[in-house]
């Protein structure tokens, strides 16, 4: 299914995906690739190489020019970036929290569990009709099984996926707290001149948790993040680290180069 929708979201917005050596697309697939290997590590940390990773392929990152500021993942490892998230990732530290959260919902089969529970609800609902032919029962069903069930299962799954996520990114060598600089400013439309908050749904008729509830779970979990980043001294990460620096150098570089062509 995720191939599918990946070869129709290609086809959809060809003449937007950005070329393989754009520097947004070399970044994008650079952070990427090591989030990737973080997230195998934690496969098999908490043996899932069987079900979530041998049986998933391996990643996919597409960039699409775009002033929407969203990334998203289709199933089977097919990471998807809007250009109008660098309004709020602006570095590589930032985009791994984004790309780390994305890589966390396809370790967590996120995709599986809402086919599931989907086909659940649908049997429910048909029930409901066998019950009462007039659909008045189900005209009530639908949206308490949204506010009841999908709503909560969808932001706990979100939550899921952030605590992941920033696990993800702090194995793979970028800071941590990168994250709750992306979500601040999303919480405060910091993305630019043209940027401005908007106020969203109250949590409870949301699909995400409010930005205060995330926040806050990022402070809760950046101790144990930091340890990580942080482990040996710093000695773990600090080659990774001058290697994104020299990345940044070198993509920098190629950029100012096409240009004056």
């Amino acid at each position: 299914m995720g191939d599918e929708q990946y070869a129709q979201m290609l086809q959809q917005n060809r003449s937007d995906i950005l070329p393989p050596d754009h520097r947004a697309s070399v970044t994008v697939r650079r952070v990427g690739a090591r989030i990737a290997r973080a997230a195998d590590k934690f496969a098999a940390e908490h043996g899932l190489e069987e079900d979530q990773v041998k049986h998933s392929g391996k990643p996919t990152f597409t960039v699409i020019q775009s002033d929407a500021a969203n990334a998203f993942v289709l199933p089977n490892n097919h990471v998807c970036v809007l250009t109008g998230l660098f309004r709020y990732a602006r570095d590589e530290d930032e985009l791994a929290a984004v790309l780390g959260h994305e890589q966390a919902h396809c370790l967590a089969r996120h995709a599986g569990e809402r086919v599931s529970g989907g086909f659940l609800t649908s049997i429910i609902a048909r029930f409901v009709l066998l019950l009462d032919p007039t659909g008045v029962l189900y005209t009530l069903f639908v949206p308490a099984a949204a506010l009841l069930r999908e709503l909560p299962h969808s932001r706990d799954q979100e939550i899921e996926a952030d605590h992941i996520g920033l696990y993800l990114a702090a194995e793979a060598c970028y800071d941590p707290r990168a994250a709750k600089r992306v979500f601040g400013r999303m919480k405060a439309g910091d993305g630019g001149s043209t940027a401005t908050a908007v106020a969203g749904p109250p949590e409870f008729a949301s699909t995400h948790p409010s930005y205060d509830t995330r926040l806050s779970k990022f402070d809760e979990w950046m101790p144990d993040a930091l340890s990580q980043f942080n482990a040996d001294g710093g000695y773990r990460c600090r080659h990774v680290r001058e290697e994104m620096k020299k990345a940044r150098i070198l993509a920098a570089q190629a950029a100012a180069s096409r240009e004056g062509k």
